[in-house]
């Protein structure tokens, strides 16, 4: 038996929870397909001033939530606790905004990160 746990506000999603996960995960993205909206995944992991630009330097997400790490280049990367940053940095990186089809309708998921006391 392992004495590893996983990291405290995470959990891991196994049967049969996971699929029942997969199932809600596909309604949802066939209606939003269905609705006009593109699908886009980020990394798990981005600079850090783009999380205190993009909800605010003084935010609790900020300074007391996110899991930050520094490169071996010596760049600042937080693990994401949110989305909005990550899909509008990346939506207006690759111009989507330019080709015209707007408004750009997207949709996301994935895993976000936060120290922070599980809640009851």
């Amino acid at each position: 038996m392992s004495t590893f746990q996983a990291p405290k506000g995470t959990y891991d999603l196994i049967p049969p929870r996971s699929a029942v996960f997969l199932a809600v995960r596909e309604a949802i993205s066939a209606q939003a397909r269905n609705a006009g909206y593109g699908y886009v995944e980020t990394p798990g992991f981005e600079d850090v001033n783009l999380f205190a630009r993009g909800v605010g330097e003084s935010t609790d997400i900020v300074t007391k939530e996110m899991y930050t790490l520094t490169t071996k280049g010596g760049d600042q990367l937080a693990l994401r606790p949110e989305g909005t940053a990550s899909v509008l940095r990346a939506a207006l990186q690759a111009n989507l905004h330019k080709q015209g089809n707007l408004p750009v309708k997207l949709w996301y998921s994935g895993s976000y990160y936060r120290y922070e006391r599980a809640q009851a």
